[in-house]
């Protein structure tokens, strides 16, 4: 399981206007969709939120590929009204333990994904 939250959201709402933040949202939703196997499941957690699951990955492949994903959607910033902004993600890894429960295991990567994340204004 992969937890990913959009970095500096705030930001990107009160410097560009919420319709921008909107587009930061669906930049990172496309290229989640894009560049993951079709076994694996992408959905919108809420607001600047999202997981993916990752069909038959430990957590090491999960961070590979987390960092796969972060890259790609870091290394092109959306165009919005002929402003280049920059879009950048924090995520973190949780491999699904034998008892889990999807709850738990979203959980676990949550809390991975605030572990790793900027504090204000350092990312």
């Amino acid at each position: 399981m992969l937890y990913f939250d959009i970095n500096d959201m705030k930001h990107i709402n009160d410097t560009y206007g919420h319709p921008a933040g909107d587009a930061a949202i669906s930049h990172v939703a496309v290229t989640l969709i894009d560049s993951v196997r079709e076994s694996d499941i992408v959905g919108r957690l809420g607001g600047d939120e999202f997981g993916v699951i990752l069909a038959n990955a430990d957590e090491e492949a999960a961070r590979v590929k987390a960092e796969q994903l972060a890259h790609a959607i870091s290394s092109k910033p959306i165009d919005y009204k002929g402003k280049k902004i920059p879009v950048t993600i924090t995520f973190g890894a949780y491999a699904l333990q034998g008892d889990d429960d999807a709850h738990a295991m979203l959980e676990q990567a949550d809390r991975a994904m605030y572990a790793a994340k900027p504090r204000e204004g350092q990312g």
